[in-house]
């Protein structure tokens, strides 16, 4: 496995046809990019959408109650 990602670091055809790759190299190469798949980001993204969809829903109502006005 380690020999594999040897190799990924110094493959000197980097620009090789996609078909030519087998399954393993492909996920020596997956492997390489994303090292660490599990680790998690800061988890913050639903907070975010949340409270722009509570400010366009705010938005929309102040729309709406100066047309009604």
């Amino acid at each position: 496995m380690h020999k594999q990602e040897r190799l990924m670091l110094t493959n000197p055809e980097p620009d090789r046809n996609i078909e030519e790759l087998n399954d393993d190299e492909i996920f020596a190469a997956i492997r390489y990019l994303e090292p660490h798949p599990t680790t998690k980001g800061n988890g913050d993204n639903g907070v975010v959408i949340s409270v722009c969809l509570y400010i366009a829903l705010l938005g929309c109502l102040a729309v709406f109650w100066l047309y009604l006005r």
